[in-house]
Order: structure tokens, then C-alpha cells, then sequence
């Protein structure tokens, strides 16, 4: 093999390492995308655990990687819905697929309002605390990078990030368990 090639499968390499530490840091929201088509957490964490499979063999995966969330997001969903005509099919029935990706009227009403209170939430936060926070969940900024800007320890920007965590699930009350459905509906609407 020559120099160019092995440079080649190297960068390779450390693309679909990337994609893997990625996947792990967005578990749960990528089982919250896939329970969205499926309906049940543990055939969304099938098709995760699929996902990551597909991260480690995969050839079409080459050196350059745009946006490892919109790949893996875009991944497992194919995937959940690849996995819901298989099971239609096996069981000799029909399924109703989802007609759009796109949420409908009434769950983008929903959203926005779970999204009202998510903002009003993050005002409540210290500015710093907020920008950081925002920075990890929605800028895809590592916490590492984080600590290094801030000048801070990372286990700092960890208990700065899991506090503003706690903060916004108190502030969203009955609202925080779709805390990730929001930041995730944030995200898609920006």
C-alpha cells in the first residue's frame, strides 16, 4: 500500500472515530429521533446501536466529514424507517409511515410554546452560563474547547453546564421531559 493510501485509511480512520465519540455524546437524542418513528425506545436503540455498526464498516464514509449530527440524525433515520417497513412487511400488514419529516401544524405549536419556555428559562441564566450552555448543546462545541476559551477546568464547564441543565428542567416544569425535544425542535427551527 502506498504513502498516499495509508494517509488515506488513516484519515478515514479517525473520521469514523469521530462519528463514534459523536454518536455517544448524542445518544439520546438520536434514540429520541428514532422513538419519534418507532414508538419504542428499545427497537430506537437498536437502530443506534445499527447506526454505530454502520459509523465503523461503513467505506462510503471518506476522510472529509461535513456535519456529523446532520450524518448520524439523517442515518438513523433511515434507518428507523428502513426498520418500520421491515417489520410492516414481516407482519403482513400495513404501517402508516410518516407522510413528512416535517412536524405537523399542531406539534409546531407545541414546540413553540415548550420553546417560549425554554427562552425564558435561559434568560434566567448567567449570560456566561447561557453562552456556554448554548455553545455545548446547540453549537456542537465541546466541552474541552469550552474550558480552553473560558480558561476554566473542563470538570468546571461540566458543573457549569449540568447546573444550567437543572435550572432550565426546573424552569420548564411539566415541560422538562421534552427538554431534549425542544433544544432539538430549537435547532431545526434556526
Amino acid at each position: 500500500m502506498s504513502e498516499s493510501a495509508q494517509n488515506q485509511a488513516f484519515a478515514c480512520a479517525l473520521t469514523r472515530q469521530k462519528l463514534i465519540a459523536h454518536l455517544i455524546e448524542e445518544r439520546e437524542l438520536l434514540i429520541g429521533d428514532a422513538m419519534r418513528i418507532l414508538g419504542a425506545r428499545d427497537r430506537a436503540e437498536d437502530v443506534v446501536q445499527e447506526a454505530a455498526l454502520r459509523c465503523l464498516d461503513s467505506r462510503a464514509i471518506g476522510p472529509e466529514l461535513g456535519s456529523a449530527r446532520g450524518l448520524l440524525r439523517r442515518m438513523v433515520r433511515n434507518l428507523a424507517l428502513d426498520q418500520l417497513r421491515r417489520s410492516a412487511r414481516d407482519s403482513g400488514g400495513e404501517t402508516e409511515e410518516p407522510a413528512s419529516p416535517a412536524p405537523g401544524p399542531e406539534q409546531r405549536c407545541a414546540d413553540r410554546e415548550q420553546l417560549a419556555v425554554l427562552m425564558a428559562g435561559l434568560q434566567t441564566l448567567p449570560l456566561s452560563h447561557r453562552r456556554m450552555f448554548l455553545d455545548h448543546r446547540l453549537g456542537e462545541c465541546r466541552q474541552v474547547d469550552i474550558a480552553a476559551r473560558e480558561g476554566l477546568s473542563p470538570a468546571r464547564i461540566h458543573a457549569i453546564i449540568a447546573k444550567s441543565h437543572a435550572r432550565l428542567l426546573l424552569a420548564m416544569g411539566d415541560h422538562a421531559d421534552n427538554l431534549v425535544h425542544v433544544t432539538t425542535a430549537f435547532s431545526n427551527l434556526t
